[in-house]
């Protein structure tokens, strides 16, 4: 019977092309990828195009999310980042596609997780207020028209998230705020 010790198990589970990059002072930029690393980002290109088309459709449909659909992006996003940082490098994948989709990520997991609960009560404020329509619309014409709305709308969203979910739900949501009016390209 052959024994390994513990830690030599574990030197051997921990991936070794993390070490390899950092040790050897590989660039992405410079890095060279065989076929199979090529492949495998070229599936990770395409994990990343669902999760995009995911964060557009929640701009306007969020109020339809359930906590299963939560559940599916919090995994779908792991696995795509996971996957995004191993292959920088390969088939153009960049630091700032690892950033963009960290943030997309950081957007609609809150919007399906921590904020659901709000957003069901803005459903309900819909037809009377036009910044809460705002709010769940993702279908302006132009980004011009988008941004404007999103941005002249902020004062309203503010009083209306405060009135309808609590004053904590403004504090939480305020940085995904930023972060959406970023993701617009909004000045």
């Amino acid at each position: 019977m052959l024994r390994v010790p513990l830690f030599y198990l574990l030197l051997l589970s921990v991936p070794v092309f993390g070490f390899l990059e950092e040790s050897e002072g590989v660039i992405p930029a410079e890095r060279t990828c065989n076929p199979e690393e090529e492949r495998a980002a070229q599936s990770c290109k395409n994990g990343l195009t669902v999760l995009s088309a995911t964060f557009e459709s929640i701009q306007g449909q969020h109020e339809s999310f359930t906590a299963s659909d939560h559940i599916g992006i919090n995994q779908n996003c792991k696995t795509s980042l996971t996957c995004l940082k191993t292959y920088v490098g390969c088939s153009s994948i960049t630091q700032e596609d690892v950033d963009l989709l960290t943030k997309k990520c950081g957007y609609m997991k809150y919007l399906t997780g921590a904020f659901y609960a709000c957003s069901q009560k803005l459903i309900a404020r819909k037809e009377s207020s036009p910044c809460v329509l705002n709010f769940f619309a993702g279908d302006l014409e132009t980004e011009e028209t988008r941004c404007s709305e999103w941005t002249s709308n902020r004062a309203c969203l503010k009083w209306t998230i405060r009135d309808a979910c609590g004053r904590s739900y403004w504090k939480q949501y305020k940085p995904y705020w930023h972060m959406r009016s970023g993701l617009m390209n909004c000045a």
